[in-house]
C-alpha cells in the first residue's frame, strides 16, 4: 500500500483509496511517458535537498526563528519543484475581518478567474529535533516574533487567531468570493492538502515526504513521485485550463462510495434471507418447539422479512455510528467498549476461520450484538444499575422502536449461531471486488444519510416469500451481476446453461421447498411508488424552492451585495414532506435553511461565529429546525421510522438527546382526504362569504 499518503477522515472513500490509487490517478492525469519521466526526476532530486535540509534543521544550535527560515528555503525548493512561482511570497495577506485587522498569513494565493482557488500555507516543520516532538496541525500557533525573518506584519496588522487550525478555519468561512478551495500547508517534511468541505468533517489528506522518498528509492515504486506531484502540484491542483484532476478524483471517489451503495443492497438481501432462514430452523429445532410447518404461510413471511430488516438496519445504524466518532452517539474512544461491546469488534473477526464445530454452532456473535442492542436500546449506565457491566464509558440511550425488542414479531429470542453472524457481518463489510480479494471495507464514514437511505428504497420493492417448490435463479446470458430472477426448477431446460445461476463450483444454485426467499417485486413497488430522490436533485429541487422564501429576508445594495434584514423568521418557516421516505427532502432543506440563518445571524449581529465552533453551532440550529419544524407522512411505517433515524444521525450534537418527533412524523396516506360527510357537523366551524353572507 502507499504509505506516504494518509488518507484522514477518508478524504477519499476508503474503497476508492485502494492498493489501485496510484493507477488511478496516474491513468485520469494523462501523462505521457515523457511527461511522467520529468515529473519524477524533479521530485526525485529533491531527495539529497531534503535530508540536507533536515540535517541543518536538526543542529540544536539553532534559534526557533533560523530553524523556520530554513524551512522557508526549503519549501521553496519544494514548490519549484511542484511547478509553482515562488517570487514575493506573502505579498498578499488574507485578511480575516472586514472593518478589522485580523489576518492570516498566506504565502501564495492562486486564483481561478477573478476567485482565490488555493493557497499556500506554511507552519513549523515537523522534523523531530533531539529534545523534543515537534508540536502538530493542531498545537501549533503563529509567533510573530519567530517569522520574523520570512514575513513582516503591517502596523495595524495582528496575528488573530494565532492558532494554526483555527486560522485555517477562519479562511475557509470567509465568503465565497474571498474564501479558497484548497488549502497546501507545508510543515518541511510534510504537507496537508486541505478542501473547505471536507476541513469541517476531519478530512484531509497528509503527505510524508521522508516515507516518499524511503518507498520511492525502490524502483518499482518510482512512479510515487508523479502521484505526489499530481496531488499537489500547480498543474493539476490550481492549473489554468478547464479542468481540475483533483476535483474529478473527488468525483470519482463519491461514485466510488455510490457504487458501493448496490453491494450494500446485495448484502442486505443475502442477510435478510440468511436471518430468516436460521429463524426458522431455530424455531423448528429449539427444546419443546411447537412450531408447526402451517406457520410458513404470507403472512408470517412478511413479519419475519420485517423483523430481519429490523436487525439489519441495526446493523447498518451502528456501522455509520462506529464510523463518525464526531456525532459521539456511541462512545468508540473508549477502550472497554471498543474491546468488549463495539460492532468493529466483530468486524475484526469477520473472516477468521470458524474451524471447529462449536466455533461455527456457537452464539459468541449473537451474545454480543444482543448486549450492543440492548446498550443501545436502554443506555449505559441504564437507569436501573445492572450488575457485571464496565461503568467507565458512557452511552445515551436511543429512544427508537428499531432497537426495541418489543416491536419484533418472531424473532425477540431467536438465537443464531456464529456461522451465520459472521456472514452477514462480512456481506455487509466489503464490497463485491473486495469480497474476492479478502481485502479492505466499505466506508461507512463516506455513506451518508442520503446514500443510506438509496439502500433503503432499493429495497423497498422487496417481498420475502416460502419456496411451495424447488427454484432456481437465471439471468441475462453470462451477465448474473445485472440481477436474477426466480423461476421453478421444473422450468430448467427452458433455458442456456449461460442463463442458469451456478456456484463456485459450478453447480446450479438450487432453492428447495420451504426456503425464505427475498426478491424483487416491481409490482410492490408501484403500488407504493417507492423511489428515492438522489442528492443532487434534492439539493437543486430545494435551493429553488426556498430561493423566494429566503429573498423575503433580504434585500440589496447599490453594488448588488446581500443584505439579510431578518434572521429569526428563517426559524419560523414548517416544513413539510406529505411522502417523506427516508427523509431526504428533509435533510436537505434543514442543511440549507441552518446555513442561511447563521449566514443571517452574523450579518445582522455583526459577530463571527468562532471558526471552532461554527460547526457545532450549525448543527444546534438544524436540531431546532428538525425537532420543532419538521412535518412527515408516509404509507411505510419502516420508512417513518427510518426517516426519523436520519434525521437524527443528520442533526446530533454533542450531549444531544435523542430527539423526539411525536406525531409531526407519522404513517399515513397524504393522497387520500376526509370528505366533509365524514365529519360531524360540530366539528366543523361555518363563516359567512361574501356579501351575501351566505355560510
Amino acid at each position: 500500500m502507499i504509505r506516504f499518503i494518509e488518507n484522514i477522515g477518508d478524504y477519499f472513500a476508503t474503497n476508492y483509496f485502494d492498493e489501485d490509487f496510484s493507477a488511478k490517478v496516474l491513468k485520469k492525469a494523462g501523462f505521457d511517458a515523457d511527461l511522467k519521466k520529468q515529473h519524477n526526476q524533479a521530485i526525485h532530486r529533491l531527495r539529497e535537498d531534503y535530508y540536507r535540509y533536515k540535517e541543518k534543521y536538526q543542529d540544536n544550535r539553532l534559534r526557533q526563528k533560523d530553524k523556520i527560515a530554513l524551512t522557508h528555503e526549503w519549501h521553496t525548493r519544494l514548490l519549484t519543484a511542484l511547478g509553482y512561482e515562488t517570487q514575493q511570497p506573502y505579498d498578499q495577506w488574507c485578511w480575516l475581518a472586514e472593518k478589522e485587522n485580523k489576518v492570516a498569513p498566506v504565502r501564495h494565493q492562486l486564483v481561478r478567474g477573478e476567485r482565490p482557488h488555493l493557497f499556500v500555507m506554511e507552519m513549523k516543520s515537523l522534523v523531530k529535533d533531539q529534545a523534543t516532538d515537534p508540536e502538530g496541525l493542531f498545537d501549533q500557533i503563529f509567533v510573530e516574533e519567530e517569522w520574523s525573518r520570512v514575513f513582516e506584519l503591517g502596523e495595524e496588522m495582528e496575528l488573530t487567531p494565532e492558532i494554526i487550525n483555527e486560522a485555517i478555519s477562519e479562511i475557509f468561512l470567509l465568503p465565497q468570493d474571498r474564501r479558497p478551495h484548497y488549502v497546501l500547508l507545508l510543515a518541511g517534511n510534510e504537507i496537508y492538502l486541505l478542501h473547505f468541505e471536507k476541513w469541517y468533517r476531519g478530512s484531509y489528506l497528509r503527505f510524508d515526504l521522508e516515507e516518499l522518498f524511503e518507498q520511492a528509492f525502490d524502483k518499482k515504486f518510482r512512479d510515487y513521485y508523479t502521484l505526489f506531484y499530481c496531488l499537489t502540484g500547480r498543474e493539476t491542483l490550481a492549473p489554468n485550463s478547464e479542468m481540475i484532476l483533483m476535483e474529478q478524483l473527488d468525483e470519482d471517489s463519491h461514485k466510488s462510495a455510490y457504487a458501493v451503495t448496490q453491494d450494500l443492497k446485495e448484502g442486505i438481501i443475502h442477510a435478510v434471507e440468511a436471518l430468516a432462514n436460521e429463524a426458522v430452523w431455530y424455531l423448528k429445532n429449539r427444546e419443546n418447539s411447537n412450531f408447526d410447518i402451517e406457520q410458513l404461510n404470507e403472512q408470517f413471511a412478511q413479519e419475519l422479512k420485517d423483523d430481519c430488516l429490523t436487525i439489519v438496519y441495526r446493523l447498518l445504524f451502528l456501522f455509520y455510528a462506529e464510523s463518525r466518532p464526531e456525532l459521539d452517539i456511541l462512545p468508540t474512544d473508549d477502550a472497554t467498549y471498543q474491546k468488549g461491546y463495539s460492532l468493529e469488534m466483530l468486524r475484526d473477526l469477520e473472516q477468521v476461520a470458524l474451524n471447529s464445530e462449536s466455533s461455527r454452532e456457537g452464539y459468541f456473535f449473537d451474545h454480543s450484538l444482543k448486549t450492543l442492542f440492548r446498550l443501545v436500546h436502554e443506555g449505559y449506565p441504564p437507569e436501573a444499575q445492572g450488575e457485571g457491566l464496565d461503568k467507565r464509558f458512557r452511552l445515551r440511550r436511543l429512544d427508537t422502536p428499531l432497537f426495541n425488542n418489543k416491536k419484533l414479531h418472531h424473532i425477540a429470542d431467536v438465537q443464531f449461531r456464529n456461522k451465520i453472524w459472521q456472514e452477514i457481518i462480512c456481506q455487509l463489510s466489503l464490497s463485491r471486488m473486495q469480497k474476492k480479494k479478502s481485502r479492505g471495507r466499505i466506508s461507512y464514514a463516506n455513506l451518508g444519510v442520503n446514500q443510506l437511505g438509496s439502500v433503503y428504497e432499493g429495497l423497498l420493492a422487496f417481498r420475502g416469500f416460502f419456496a411451495d417448490q424447488d427454484y432456481i435463479e437465471v439471468h441475462k446470458k453470462k451477465k448474473p451481476k445485472e440481477g436474477t430472477f426466480i423461476v421453478p426448477r421444473q422450468r430448467i431446460d427452458e433455458f442456456d446453461k449461460d442463463e442458469i445461476l451456478k456456484d463456485e463450483n459450478e453447480e446450479v444454485v438450487i432453492l428447495p421447498k420451504g426456503t425464505f426467499i427475498y426478491r424483487l417485486s416491481g409490482r410492490d413497488r408501484q403500488k407504493s411508488a417507492s423511489y428515492y430522490t438522489p442528492e443532487v436533485l434534492t439539493q437543486t429541487t430545494v435551493k429553488y424552492t426556498l430561493k423566494p422564501l429566503l429573498e423575503k429576508f433580504q434585500t440589496t445594495d447599490k453594488e448588488g451585495n446581500i443584505i439579510w434584514t431578518e434572521a429569526d423568521e428563517i426559524l419560523k418557516l414548517k416544513i413539510l414532506e406529505p411522502a417523506m421516505g427516508a427523509a431526504a427532502f428533509h435533510n436537505e432543506v434543514i442543511n440549507q435553511l441552518a446555513a442561511a440563518y447563521l449566514e443571517a445571524q452574523q450579518f445582522l449581529t455583526k459577530e463571527r461565529i468562532n471558526p471552532g465552533d461554527y460547526q457545532e453551532e450549525l448543527q444546534k440550529v438544524k436540531a431546532f429546525i428538525a425537532t420543532n419544524n419538521v412535518y412527515g407522512v408516509d404509507l411505510n411505517p419502516t420508512a417513518v421510522e427510518l426517516g426519523k433515524l436520519s434525521l437524527w444521525l443528520n442533526v446530533i450534537h454533542k450531549d444531544m438527546e435523542t430527539p423526539f418527533f411525536g406525531y409531526r412524523l407519522g404513517v399515513g396516506n397524504a393522497v387520500v382526504g376526509a370528505w366533509l360527510k365524514a365529519y360531524r357537523h360540530k366539528d366543523i366551524k361555518f363563516k359567512p362569504v361574501g356579501k351575501s353572507g351566505k355560510k
